[in-house]
């Protein structure tokens, strides 16, 4: 005969499986704060449509929502509002710093306004952009920011025909017609021209990338506005290794330049590595400033000179345009150039000659 024992659980593990309890809905909420559903409703979608509430009722609302664990049925507002609340990232490369502090920012925005952001990346690849940029549609995205990867598009290109709400990022594009939210590029290093010329520095030369990205036209620009003949620019892939490569060639170049500037993040860290290979001692033998402050610029031997976008702000203009469309589609925001910030450090100095 067999004989079986009933073991009651520990009162610990009872807890542990303890049944889900009832899901938190927003009539929960309207009675425990005495608002109307409406009103929750508007504050926790962010969807005002011309409403105003005191701040003080907005942060009462989401603190009751966070302590209570609401979570809003997405399946539902998508069918309500005729609205995914998503919002499509197409990026050219997830490998650069830049993008990912951007994009950081732009979650941390758009996520205060409701929406969840879908990141791609085309891998600078026209073709592979076209694909993710129609997924992306497919997907039902309520909006677009994109950094493109071409400077030239068609009319028939996905990104035009869907009729998405969108805003550029970072690169300008010969097809206007989209608000751009981008660094004053020029108006950046003209800034670093003035001081490198106040400094005596009257022979610089520019490490730029292939003249396919419109904010590396600007950039040369903006050098090119104050130093005129002084600056010899130097076009290569945007690589580290192409840049070590070319600063490798200097002593053989010819004219002895007294300052170098690269002109983006990878470019600057392939110079540096160049320079050291040569034995350059920094500023000594030659000054160096860089664009994009890369996270060992301020820690390198001597610290480096950057100019550094301002990405809190770049992402703030950023979605405040893309949101503007989302509440009125026939209007266009205006373009944003945001201010960038030159950190000046101990890697720029007067040339040799003028030393004391």
């Amino acid at each position: 005969m067999q004989c079986f024992i009933h073991v009651a659980p520990p009162r610990a593990f009872c807890k542990i499986i303890r049944m889900p309890r009832h899901r938190v809905t927003m009539d929960d909420l309207a009675r425990r704060l005495d608002l109307s559903k409406c009103t929750i409703s508007r504050i926790l979608n962010r969807a005002f449509d011309g409403f105003s509430y005191a701040p003080a009722t907005v942060r009462r609302v989401d603190n009751m929502a966070r302590r209570l664990g609401y979570r809003p049925n997405i399946h539902a507002r998508a069918l309500r509002t005729r609205r995914s609340h998503l919002i499509g990232l197409a990026l050219p490369t997830g490998s650069i710093p830049f993008f990912g502090v951007l994009t950081e920012h732009l979650e941390a925005e758009l996520r205060a306004a409701g929406y969840q952001v879908l990141v791609v990346h085309s891998r600078n690849n026209p073709r592979a952009e076209e694909e993710v940029l129609r997924s992306l549609a497919d997907r039902g995205v309520d909006g677009l920011l994109w950094i493109p990867v071409r400077t030239r598009y068609r009319a028939k290109d996905s990104v035009f025909r869907s009729g998405i709400p969108r805003v550029l990022l970072d690169r300008p594009i010969q097809r206007g017609g989209l608000p751009l939210v981008a660094t004053d590029n020029r108006a950046a290093t003209r800034d670093l021209g003035n001081r490198l010329r106040a400094l005596g520095h009257s022979s610089v030369l520019a490490f730029n990338a292939p003249r396919a990205d419109l904010s590396m036209i600007e950039r040369e620009q903006g050098l090119r506005d104050v130093l005129g003949d002084g600056l010899v620019v130097k076009n290569m892939a945007n690589d580290p290794a192409a840049a070590r490569t070319a600063v490798r060639a200097l002593p053989e170049a010819g004219p002895r330049f007294t300052a170098l500037v690269a002109l983006s993040e990878l470019l600057s860290l392939g110079a540096l590595a160049g320079l050291r290979d040569l034995a350059w001692s920094i500023p000594d033998r030659i000054s160096f400033a860089g664009f994009d402050d890369f996270p060992l610029a301020a820690h390198w031997t001597p610290p480096v000179t950057v100019i550094r976008q301002d990405l809190p702000r770049l992402a703030a203009a950023a979605a405040a345009a893309l949101l503007a469309q989302l509440r009125a589609p026939a209007e266009t925001p205006a373009s944003v150039r945001v201010p960038s910030i030159l950190e000046w450090r101990a890697s720029l100095a007067p040339p040799p000659q003028i030393h004391g």
